[in-house]
């Protein structure tokens, strides 16, 4: 982060980093396995044998009591429309409700998840014995209810309550609502934009509310709500089963937020960034950025790709097994850097909320390595627009100037000729310059005249690269134009010229006896064939 920072800390407004989007998952650990499920009715609530109907009696008594809880509170419950997203189903609830806190909307929907099983063994119990087996039961269709909440901590967030044993929960949290909530009760002044902080009056208290999301805050607000809306148990059969959710993490995911102060500097970065970056996804760079190690039993994706290239809003995504991080713009202005990850041991780090802190320095490390190796590929590639800017015309006072581009070879060869050691040992007169030029490019005053010489000169002055010393008719190469000259030149006469030679030329037409120039070049057209296939354009072309 620091890296990226040094580089266009000068376009950037702030930066944050929070957790986005957090889903835990509350359980029962008295109530995962059969054997749990049978000392809970036999032992504790003193039913033999365990029937369907036993089972099914927990669901009735809670769905009889979401319908009371809603209907006493004039709550809306419903099913959610198929296809539809649920955020967008409830947020018109949302803007209607008047309340701090409170159960906003409930919806209903028909999922999959597990739950127990009675059934009769295929064989009776020799005493005769009238007896069930239970089993874990995987992906069976059956009723969940989501209960849409405004949390005065949280902000919004969602439950979801599994209606069959063993009741599971999952709670939805979103970091930058909390930052919203927080920054409402200090009374500071921000914009938000879908999901994402845009404005803020005091960045730095931003930044540091953003850290103060913990596990504990979490664990707080997750058992609070589940008290309220999961099924109940009496006081007995929690202490006798000590029937206490416990929570993991789930899907997770973790933003760096940089904000820049406009726009145009973000799109030139995030266009070059998305050109380069299945440099950055190779297999050995995903390991880097993830810090983990590949062998021969690795079992999921390692790859960079670019998706939604043809919508105009492309995210990259650099995966590891199915985790991955992307980089997308948010909005005019945002570039959102986000770890997702879908299984905390992926980053060898355990599933319990309590192991939150270490997830977030492990995310917090990712997203710094990939900002990191981000900066420095752009810090060597990016264009800063000094040599676009020489190709485009200038206005001088009522005089319009063309630009520099690389083909025009009368104006590179005046620049080449200023480059001679003499040009920075003293000042050249319009007619040295010429006569220099002639010998150095063995060309007679016939093909360049004085007043060709002169055209360029004014063409140069133009734009900043040579200055006429006062009171003198004489020139000489200004700092800028000693370090564009040298980068057009080079480009111009040494390096690009011989690379399109080789590259155009068939490979069988070599030199006997190559010099070594000749050697040196065909290493560079070498090179550049492997960056061409680290950057993919082969396989694209």
């Amino acid at each position: 982060m620091e890296r990226f920072l040094q580089l266009f800390g000068g376009f950037v407004d702030f930066t944050y980093g929070v957790w986005d989007r957090i889903v835990l998952r509350g359980y029962y650990e008295r109530l995962q396995r059969p054997a749990n499920i049978v000392y809970f009715f036999r032992n504790v609530c003193g039913i033999y044998p365990i029937t369907p109907e036993v089972l099914a009696s927990r669901t009735k008594h809670y769905r009889k009591w979401v319908d009371g809880y809603a209907a006493q509170r004039g709550i809306s419950i419903f099913s959610a429309p198929k296809g539809a997203r649920k955020e967008e189903v409830v947020s018109p609830f949302y803007r209607r409700f008047r309340g701090d806190e409170g159960v906003v909307v409930i919806l209903k929907s028909m999922e999959k998840s597990r739950t127990f099983v009675s059934y009769q063994p295929r064989y009776p119990a020799p005493s005769g014995e009238d007896y069930r087996q239970i089993r874990n039961a995987q992906g069976k269709h059956f009723l969940h209810y989501y209960f849409y909440i405004l949390d005065p901590v949280m902000g919004p967030m969602c439950v979801r309550v599994a209606s069959y044993l063993p009741f599971s929960v999952n709670c939805f949290f979103n970091g930058h609502s909390f930052l919203a909530q927080q920054l409402r009760r200090r009374s500071i002044r921000f914009r938000k934009d879908d999901n994402a902080i845009i404005g803020c009056d005091e960045p730095a208290v931003l930044s540091e509310l953003a850290k103060s999301l913990d596990a504990k805050t979490l664990h707080d607000r997750a058992d609070h709500w589940t008290f309220r809306l999961a099924p109940s148990f009496s006081k007995s059969q929690r202490q006798a089963c000590q029937l206490r959710y416990q929570w993991s993490v789930a899907p997770i995911e973790f933003s760096e937020n940089i904000l820049f102060k406009r726009r145009a500097p973000l799109r030139a970065l995030f266009q070059r960034a998305t050109e380069i970056g299945v440099a950055i996804g190779g297999a050995s760079q995903v390991r880097h950025i993830f810090g983990r190690q590949v062998n021969r039993r690795y079992n999921g994706k390692l790859e960079t790709v670019l998706e939604r290239r043809d919508e105009g809003f492309p995210v990259l995504r650099a995966y590891y097994k199915t985790s991955f991080v992307k980089q997308y713009e948010k909005g005019d202005r945002l570039l959102r850097t986000e770890v997702c990850l879908n299984d905390p041991k992926h980053l060898n780090v355990g599933r319990r909320l309590q192991n939150l802190p270490a997830l977030e320095d492990k995310l917090q490390t990712t997203t710094d390595r990939y900002l990191e190796q981000q900066a420095e590929l752009l810090d060597s590639t990016i264009d800063t627009g000094a040599l676009a800017k020489l190709a485009k015309p200038v206005q001088r006072a009522r005089r319009r100037v063309p630009g520099i581009k690389l083909n025009d070879d009368r104006v590179l060869r005046l620049l080449d000729t200023l480059l001679y050691s003499g040009s920075l040992l003293g000042d050249w007169t319009t007619r040295d310059l010429l006569k220099h030029v002639c010998q150095r490019h063995r060309i007679s005053e016939d093909d360049y005249r004085l007043g060709q010489l002169r055209y360029d000169l004014s063409k140069l002055r133009a734009h900043r690269l040579v200055t006429r010393v006062k009171k003198r008719n004489r020139y000489r190469l200004t700092p800028l134009g000693v370090r564009l000259s040298a980068v057009l030149v080079k480009t111009r006469t040494r390096l690009l010229g011989p690379i399109v030679a080789i590259s155009v030329s068939k490979r069988s037409e070599r030199s006997n006896n190559p010099s070594m120039v000749e050697t040196a070049l065909r290493g560079v057209d070498k090179a550049l064939d492997g960056l061409c296939l680290s950057l993919g354009l082969r396989a694209t072309a």
